[in-house]
């Protein structure tokens, strides 16, 4: 059962580079294939990344919390990416301040 699902993860990851490759290429693709293709450059690695992950975490509690602390990170990524300007202050994207995030952390 693995390695079929290995296989299909990896027809999966040739087809994300097809697509990177075409926005690479064509990056103002229009319509509903454009609106595809932007969203697989965007979550597509992350699924597989998450793919990979769910086959080899589960077995040992070690791997089960690095499996944890994969989807918390993931989470925060799509929380990233809807709302970028709520964590841009940090890293002072806003106003071109790199050393905002150095001073937040050391208060």
């Amino acid at each position: 059962m693995k390695r079929i699902f290995y296989f299909i993860l990896s027809i999966l990851v040739i087809f994300y580079i097809a697509c990177l490759c075409y926005l690479n290429i064509d990056p103002n693709v229009a319509g509903s294939a454009g609106v595809f293709l932007n969203s697989v450059a965007k979550y597509g690695g992350l699924v597989l990344v998450l793919a990979y992950a769910s086959v080899n975490f589960f077995g040992n509690p070690l791997k089960i919390a690095f499996f944890v602390l994969l989807v918390l990170v993931t989470i925060f990524y799509i929380i990233t990416l809807a709302v970028p300007g709520l964590f841009a202050g940090l890293i002072g994207g806003e106003n071109g301040d790199s050393g905002a995030l150095l001073r937040w952390i050391n208060f």
